[in-house]
C-alpha cells in the first residue's frame, strides 16, 4: 500500500465563551503516497480529545461554546479506503481563550461611623464579563481586604459596623467567573465614614484676687456638647492646650488661679477630643480676671543742696509710700526715675541726689513705684529739691599802648576775677561788654582784650560782665581802661598813573582816599596848570595832602596832559553818496570847516573818475583840512553817474573759412561818430581798428565793442558776429556694406545695413537686389535708405515667396548699384556685390 502521512496541526485561539472553528481540514497538510490527500481518498475519525467541547466536525476542529479556557489536544486518525488498515494518526492543538473579566472601582456613600450602614449597595453594578454586565450567577464574589475592619462585605453589598470611627476607607474585593476560576479581578471600593459634631463652648470665669488665688470657673463641659447633646467626660478626652499665664491652670475640668499670680486679663484654652474619633476635637477659651493690690506713693521735699558740690537732697523716698494699704518694702517694689525738672538731679537707689556743678535753683524730681508681682500697678511721687550757687567776683584792669600802630592781645581781664573764691576759668563764664564799646577794641569769650590798627589815640573805658554759665543770672561787673598814643602819618591810596585826553574832554581826576592806623584822615588837593606847545595842549597837576587827628600828614600827585588829537570838522551838511544821470551832475559843494580847540587851515580839494563801464562811472571828491596843532581830516562825496541809453546791440555772421576781410564800421548805424574806440571783448586777436578777419576762428558768437566818449554821457555800441562754417564743403563717407544681420524682434540688428547710403547728396541714386542660394530674387529696391526702405528679412522680389513668415536662416547673395559725385562734380556708377547672412 502507498505511504499514508497524518501531520501534526496547530489550531487558532477560540473564545470559550462562545466557541467556534479551531482549525479548518485537518487533512490540509496530510499526505498519500506522497502527494496531499483527498478526503474522498480516506476515513476520518476522532481518536481523543483532552476536553470533551474539542470535537471533529467532518475535517474540522470544532469548541464548543462554555468551553473552560485552556490548552487542549485532539488526536484524529486516517485510514486508506482502498485499503483500510493503511493509517496514521496527528495531534491537533486547541488554544482556548477566557472572556475578559473587569472589575471597576466604587465609591461608596458617606456613612455615620456611629450608626453604621450600607456604603455601596451591588459591587457588581458596573463590573462586565466578556465586554457585557457580569451576572451575579456567572461569578464568585469575595472579600479580599479593608482598611478598617469595621467596613465588610455582605453578598455583594459593602458595609460600615456601628462604632466605626470616623476617616476615609477602602475596601478590596474579587470577581472569578465560574466556569474559568482563574480568571479573576479585583476592585476598590471607597467608603467615607463620619464622626458626630463637637463643640466647645467659650467660659467667663469670677474675678480671683491673685495674691491668694482660687477656682476661676468650675467644670469647663457645662456648656459643650457632643453631637448636639450635652457631652459627658466620659466621651471626651479634656486637655489643657495654653494659658496666657502660667498660674492659669486646668484641674480636671475646672479652672484654678495659683496664688502669687499677677493681675491682669488672662485666658486659658482647652481642648475636648472624643475617645472614639481622637482627631474629632474642638477647643475653647476660658477668659480668667486676676486683681492686683493697692499702692500708694506720697511727695516729698528735700533739703537745700550747694549746687556746686552737689550731695543728697532726700534719703530713701519710700518712707512713707504704701503697698495694700502698709509700708511698702524696697524688695516689694521697683523704684525708677520718671522726670526732672534738672538733668543734674536724678534718683540713686531710693535716694535723691544732686550732681556737682548744678546751677541754683527750685526743682522737681517724679519717681515711680511698681509692685513687682504686678509691674503695671504703680503710683508716682514728686520730690521737691532747692540748690543755691556760689559766688562770682570780677576785678578792674589798667592797659597802656605806646604806639597807636602796635596791635594784638593786651592781656586777659579774667586773670583777676574769682568764682567761688577760685581762680576764675573761661569756659564757667560767659563775658560781654556792657558800656565803652569801639570797634577797634575787641573782648573774646575768652577774656582776652585785643586793639586792631587804626584805633585813634586815647583814653578808653569799657565795663564788661562775667556771668557764671552754670547760672547765668550769678553776675558781676568791673571796668577795662586803655590808654593809646599816635605817632603814625596816614596812607593815601595810589593815584591813577599819568594820561593823556583830548582838548574836547574836561579833565576828570580820581578822588583820593587815605587812611591812618590810628585816627580818622583830612584830604585837602591844590591843582597846577602847565601851557603845552599848541593851542588846546597843556597839563594839569593835582596834588592832595592827608592830616590825622594828631596833625601827621603825607602827599599823593596824578598827572593829566590834554592834547589837541581831532581834526577839524565842517558845519555844512552834504550828501557823502548821489546817484545822479550823466546830464544831472551837481556842482562841487562848498564846505565851511571849524576846530574845537584850534584854528583850521585852507582845504586842499581834489577830483577822480573811478569804476568806469559802458552804463556807469564815479566822481570821487575829497578836501582835506589840517588845524595848527597838525591834525587832518578827510572829507569825500561819491557821484556815482548813470549813463542812459549808453549802448545798442546788433548781430551779424561770418565763415571761419572765409578769408576775405570784414570793415565791422560798416555794420555799424548809419551816423556814427567814427572818433569810437574798438574793444576786442574775447580777445580773438582777428580785430585790427576796423577790420575783421574771420579766417580760422573758432564756431561761437564773437563780440566787438565800439565805445563813444561825448563828455559826461559816453556811450557804446555792441556787435556780436556768429562764426559759423556754412562756406566749408565736408567730404562723403564712404559706403559700407554690413554682411549680417538678424530679423528676430529684439531690436538690435535688425535690418540690412548700408553705411552712408542714406546721403544723397554725395549719393544721389542707388538699387539693391537680394537673391537666395538658389538665384532666387528675393527683394529689390530703389533709391534704398537705412530707415524706411530698407530690407528687413521680407521678401520683396518678383517670385512668389511667403511673406509674412519672413525669410529663413540662410546665406543670401546681395547686388548694390550706386552714383557718386567725384571731386569735379561728376556723376559715376559704382557697384559693389558679395554674401549677406541671414540669422533670427
Amino acid at each position: 500500500a502507498p505511504a499514508i502521512v497524518a501531520n501534526d496541526d496547530a489550531g487558532t485561539p477560540v473564545n470559550g465563551a462562545k466557541g467556534g472553528i479551531a482549525f479548518t481540514n485537518v487533512l490540509v497538510n496530510d499526505t498519500l503516497n506522497g502527494v496531499p490527500v483527498l478526503a474522498s481518498q480516506v476515513v476520518l475519525t476522532t481518536v481523543s480529545s483532552s476536553n470533551a467541547g474539542i470535537t471533529l466536525s467532518g475535517t474540522d476542529v470544532v469548541v464548543a461554546a462554555g468551553t473552560p479556557a485552556g490548552s487542549y489536544t485532539l488526536v484524529y486518525q486516517i485510514c486508506e479506503i482502498l485499503n483500510p488498515t493503511n493509517c496514521d494518526t496527528a495531534t491537533v492543538t486547541v488554544s482556548v481563550t477566557a472572556p475578559a473579566i473587569v472589575a471597576n472601582d466604587d465609591a461608596g456613600t458617606t456613612v455615620n461611623g456611629a450608626n453604621g450602614g450600607t456604603a455601596f449597595t451591588n459591587v457588581l453594578v458596573n463590573d462586565t464579563l466578556n465586554g457585557v454586565p457580569v451576572l451575579a450567577s456567572q461569578v464568585a464574589t469575595t472579600f479580599v481586604s479593608a482598611s478598617n475592619a469595621g467596613v465588610t462585605l455582605s453578598g455583594t453589598d459593602v458595609v460600615v459596623a456601628a462604632g466605626t470611627p470616623a476617616g476615609n476607607y477602602t475596601l478590596v474585593y474579587q470577581i472569578c467567573e465560574i466556569l474559568n476560576p482563574t480568571n479573576c479581578d479585583t476592585a476598590t471600593v471607597t467608603i467615607s465614614v463620619t464622626a458626630p459634631a463637637i463643640v466647645a463652648n467659650d467660659d467667663a470665669g469670677t474675678p480671683v484676687n491673685g495674691a491668694n488665688g482660687g477656682i476661676a470657673f468650675t467644670n469647663v463641659l457645662v456648656n459643650d456638647t457632643l453631637n448636639g447633646v450635652p457631652v459627658l467626660a466620659s466621651q471626651v478626652a479634656t486637655t489643657f492646650v495654653s494659658a496666657s499665664n502660667a498660674g492659669v491652670t486646668l484641674s480636671g475640668t475646672d479652672v484654678v488661679v495659683s496664688a502669687g499670680t499677677p493681675a491682669g486679663s488672662y485666658t486659658l484654652v482647652y481642648q475636648i477630643c472624643e475617645i472614639l474619633n481622637p482627631t474629632n476635637c474642638d477647643t475653647a477659651t476660658v477668659t480668667v480676671s486676676v486683681t492686683a493690690p493697692a499702692i500708694v506713693a506720697n511727695d516729698d521735699a528735700g533739703t537745700t543742696v550747694n549746687g556746686a558740690n552737689g550731695g543728697t537732697a532726700f534719703t530713701n523716698v519710700l518712707v512713707n509710700d504704701t503697698l495694700n494699704g502698709v509700708p511698702v518694702l524696697a524688695s516689694q517694689v521697683a523704684t525708677t526715675f520718671v522726670s526732672a525738672t534738672n538733668a543734674g538731679v536724678t534718683l540713686s537707689g531710693t535716694d535723691v541726689v544732686v550732681a556737682a556743678g548744678t546751677p541754683a535753683g527750685s526743682y522737681t524730681l517724679v519717681y515711680q513705684i511698681c509692685e513687682i508681682l504686678n509691674p503695671t500697678n504703680c503710683d508716682t511721687a514728686t520730690v521737691t529739691v532747692s540748690v543755691t550757687a556760689p559766688a562770682i567776683v570780677a576785678n578792674d584792669d589798667v592797659y597802656s599802648i605806646e604806639n597807636c600802630t602796635s596791635s594784638g592781645i593786651l592781656g586777659n581781664v579774667l586773670e583777676n576775677d574769682s568764682l567761688n573764691g577760685n581762680s576764675l576759668v573761661a569756659s564757667t563764664v560767659n563775658i560781654t561788654l556792657v558800656s565803652g564799646q569801639n570797634s577797634n577794641i575787641q573782648l573774646d569769650n575768652l577774656g582776652n582784650i585785643n586793639t586792631l590798627n587804626g584805633t585813634n589815640p586815647g583814653i578808653y573805658i569799657l565795663t564788661y560782665q562775667i556771668c557764671e554759665k552754670l547760672n547765668p543770672e550769678n553776675c558781676d561787673t568791673a571796668t577795662i581802661t586803655i590808654t593809646i598814643k599816635d605817632s603814625t602819618a596816614p596812607v593815601i591810596a595810589q593815584l591813577p598813573v599819568p594820561s593823556t585826553i583830548s582838548c574836547s574832554v574836561t579833565p576828570n581826576f580820581a578822588q583820593a582816599t587815605a587812611t591812618d592806623t590810628c585816627s580818622s584822615v583830612t584830604l585837602a588837593f591844590v591843582d597846577t596848570t602847565l601851557q603845552g606847545s599848541c593851542i588846546g595842549s597843556y597839563t594839569v597837576t593835582r596834588t592832595w595832602t592827608a592830616t590825622d587827628s594828631a596833625g601827621n600828614s603825607s602827599t599823593s600827585s596824578q598827572i593829566i596832559s590834554v592834547q589837541d588829537t581831532t581834526g577839524p570838522t565842517t558845519t555844512t551838511e552834504f550828501a557823502a553818496t548821489i546817484n545822479v544821470n550823466c546830464d544831472a551832475i551837481p556842482l562841487k559843494p562848498e564846505l565851511i570847516f571849524a576846530d574845537n580847540c584850534s584854528t583850521a587851515s585852507p582845504a586842499i580839494y581834489t577830483e577822480t573818475i573811478t569804476n568806469s563801464s559802458q552804463n556807469s562811472y564815479s566822481i570821487v571828491r575829497k578836501w582835506s583840512v589840517s588845524d595848527s596843532c597838525g591834525n587832518i581830516s578827510i572829507f569825500t562825496q561819491t557821484v556815482n553817474v548813470s549813463v542812459a541809453n549808453s549802448g545798442i546791440t546788433i548781430a551779424s555772421s561770418a565763415c571761419s573759412g572765409d578769408s576775405s576781410p570784414i570793415n565791422i564800421f560798416n555794420l555799424l548805424p548809419q551816423g556814427t561818430p567814427t572818433n569810437g574806440t574798438w574793444v576786442d571783448v574775447n580777445n580773438t586777436g582777428a580785430l585790427q581798428g576796423n577790420i575783421l578777419s574771420p579766417f580760422g576762428l573758432s564756431l561761437g558768437d564773437k563780440t566787438f565793442e565800439y565805445r563813444i566818449n561825448e563828455g559826461d554821457c559816453p556811450r557804446n555800441i555792441v556787435l556780436t558776429v556768429n562764426i559759423n562754417d556754412d562756406c566749408i564743403v565736408l567730404g562723403c563717407g564712404d559706403i559700407k556694406v554690413h554682411n549680417a544681420f538678424s530679423p528676430n524682434g529684439d531690436g538690435i540688428n535688425e535690418v540690412f545695413v548700408i553705411d552712408n547710403i542714406d546721403d544723397t547728396a554725395c549719393y544721389p541714386e542707388n538699387t539693391v537686389e537680394i537673391y537666395n542660394r538658389w538665384g532666387v530674387l528675393v527683394f529689390e529696391t530703389k533709391n534704398y535708405n537705412n530707415q524706411s526702405n530698407n530690407f528687413e528679412g521680407i521678401s520683396r522680389g518678383r517670385t512668389t515667396v511667403n511673406q509674412s513668415s519672413g525669410l529663413p536662416t540662410g546665406t543670401y547673395f546681395y547686388i548694390l548699384n550706386y552714383s557718386s559725385i567725384d571731386g569735379n562734380g561728376k556723376v559715376e556708377i559704382k557697384k559693389l556685390d558679395g554674401y549677406l547672412y541671414l540669422t533670427k
